[in-house]
């Protein structure tokens, strides 16, 4: 989409409804060129995982994994464990 835009007298663009509640990162050009690209947002606390490739791949995996129904079995605890009752509630 090409179009001519004016911005009002305080500084806002309007880029249509189709843009509308979007968060957008404004990237100013050296020579004076405007681009906007389409962002998300990810929690602080979340960060290290796109930043740790492989707890990312191991996370992707394991979604997939999910996705086609592959699950492990889990450990039964309805059998006498020696460990079991020294467990606290």
């Amino acid at each position: 989409m090409t179009a001519a835009k004016k911005i009002d007298s305080k500084g806002r663009l309007l880029l249509g409804e189709k843009f509308a509640g979007s968060i957008v990162i404004v990237e100013e050009r050296e020579n004076g060129e405007l681009v906007i690209k389409p962002a998300i947002v990810i929690p602080a606390h979340e960060k290290w995982l796109f930043d740790n490739p492989a707890a990312l791949n191991s996370v992707l995996v394991g979604l997939k994994q999910a996705r086609e129904g592959k699950f492990v079995t889990s450990p039964s605890f309805n059998k006498k464990k020696p460990w079991k009752d020294k467990l606290e509630d």
